[in-house]
This record gives C-alpha cells, structure tokens and sequence, in this order.
C-alpha cells in the first residue's frame, strides 16, 4: 500500500523519538529519515523502524494524524524510570576554590585613561620620529602621523571628558 504524506510525518516523529532517546545515533537517524521521506509504500516505512521497539500510543497518535475518530482522553503515556538516587556529594565539593592571590580594587577609569593617553603618545611619539627621519632623507613629505594620533586621540578626549563631567561609575 501506499505511504500519504502523514505516514511519513508519523515515521519521522517516531524516528526522532527513538534518536532523542539514544537508540539510533545520529548518522543512523540521518540516513533514516532520508529514506522515510523518499518512501514510497508503507513497507518501505515499517522497514525504517522495525528494529525499534514500539511507542505506547501507537493506535492512538496514527488515527490522529490521519484524522481518525479517537477516544477522548488518551492512553497515558509511560513515565520514564526514576532513576537511582546518586550518592551524597561531600561538603567540600560545594565550597568556593580558595584564592591564590587576593582580591584587586576595582579599576579606576581615570588611571585606565591616563594609561591609554601614555599609550598613545608614546606611539604617536615613535612615528613622528620616524616621520623625522624620512623627512630629513627625502625631502619634504606630508605629515602622516596626524592619521594616527588623531582618531584614537578624538575617542580618547571624548571618554575624558565623560569621566570629568561625570564621575567615577559606582560599582
């Protein structure tokens, strides 16, 4: 007999319900929805799932996806095993790691700055002096460092003069 399109769907979910629980692994699950949804007969479907054991709402969830009368309430589906309870975890294994070194004081943003303002003239120092250099062996040359300096030094001012118009964050 031929599969309809809800055979299909009905074979996927229960291909993906035995993957989630660890039957098939997952090139296996792979391969069989492929060939689930290029199934042509429903025996090319039963073939897909017949290793599997079977759901215990199987009459149940078919006739609701073929649009079947069904009863009201449905079968109760199987609670999976409690497993065993685990053995006591030990105190300690609940107990923060103890430090190796203690605790620094929040970073202050304007030490931050002014540490970032040193970088930048250092940086913008070494070009300049390279700069210089060309300069003094070929002649004129435009004063490229400006592209350095000038970017990082605008984003700078602008963090500065937040911190100074409004404080420290409190932490």
């Amino acid at each position: 007999m031929r599969a309809s399109d809800v055979d299909r769907e009905a074979a996927v979910a229960l291909l993906k319900d035995h993957h989630a629980e660890g039957r098939l692994t997952l090139d296996e699950f792979d391969e069989r929805i492929g060939a689930a949804y290029a199934a042509v007969t429903l025996g090319e479907l039963a073939r897909l799932i017949s290793d599997l054991p079977p759901p215990v709402r199987l009459e149940y969830d078919v006739a609701l996806l073929r649009g079947q009368p069904v009863p009201a309430t449905p079968p109760p589906a199987p609670s999976p095993a409690r497993p065993a309870d685990p053995a006591p975890w030990p105190a300690e294994a609940f107990q923060p790691p103890a430090r190796s070194r203690p605790r620094r004081d929040p970073v202050n943003g304007r030490a931050v700055l002014h540490g970032l303002w040193t970088a930048l003239f250092a940086v913008t120092g070494v070009n300049t002096a390279i700069w210089f250099l060309v300069l003094i062996t070929h002649g004129p040359v435009y004063f490229w460092p400006i592209w350095v300096f000038g970017p990082a030094g605008a984003v700078l001012g602008a963090a500065e003069l937040c911190v100074r118009r409004h404080g420290e964050v409190e932490r």
